[in-house]
């Protein structure tokens, strides 16, 4: 019995520390009962939002068309990072799930199975790859691009919530960034 309950636990270990390899932990895009891997200490020697990078999401509307496909753009950019990273999820006014995150054609980008947070949250996250955490050049992280469809009905807002890490490489929990942004969009008026 004993060496069963090693043998599981080993699998359980080995299965938590390559999961973190492949991207973002679960519910870590600091969206509404959310957190982020600063607060949850994979990253958590400095503050939130607490050094100067450039932050850019671009395709976002002003406000949204019903069942519309929308292709947003991130990136970030900050002196001396060496990997980066993010994750994403989009909610309504009462934080449940609203539309469809999917990542673009050809992204190192993946949707976060629901299983590993089935109970917590019904929102679907996208974060990045292991192959999509090395930019082109130091200080500048990869361009990932994700698509939202926006829902069938135009009812609600739609929240959209980023975590973004620029980490210095060292795989330790020190000397990385977290930065958080999030953007509310009304839908279009009928």
């Amino acid at each position: 019995m004993r060496i069963i309950t090693i043998i599981t636990l080993t699998l359980l270990l080995s299965i938590s520390l390559s999961a973190k390899k492949k991207g973002a932990p679960p519910m870590s895009s600091g969206a509404q009962g959310d957190r982020t891997c600063q607060t949850s200490k994979c990253h958590g020697e400095n503050e939130l939002n607490s050094d100067k990078a450039k932050i850019t999401i671009e395709g976002l509307p002003e406000v949204y068309t019903a069942n519309k496909i929308y292709e947003i753009t991130l990136k970030i950019e900050q002196a001396d990072a060496r990997v980066f990273g993010f994750q994403s999820t989009v909610a309504d006014k009462n934080g449940n799930s609203i539309g469809i995150l999917t990542p673009a054609e050809g992204a190192d980008i993946q949707l976060l199975d629901a299983a590993s947070y089935l109970g917590k949250s019904d929102r679907s996250y996208l974060t990045h790859t292991l192959a999509g955490i090395n930019g082109p050049k130091k200080g500048v992280s990869p361009t990932w691009k994700i698509q939202w469809q926006a829902p069938d009905s135009t009812a609600s807002a739609s929240s959209f919530y980023f975590a973004f890490n620029a980490g210095n490489g060292n795989k330790k929990k020190t000397g990385d960034y977290i930065y958080t942004r999030s953007m509310v969009i009304p839908p279009a008026k009928d």
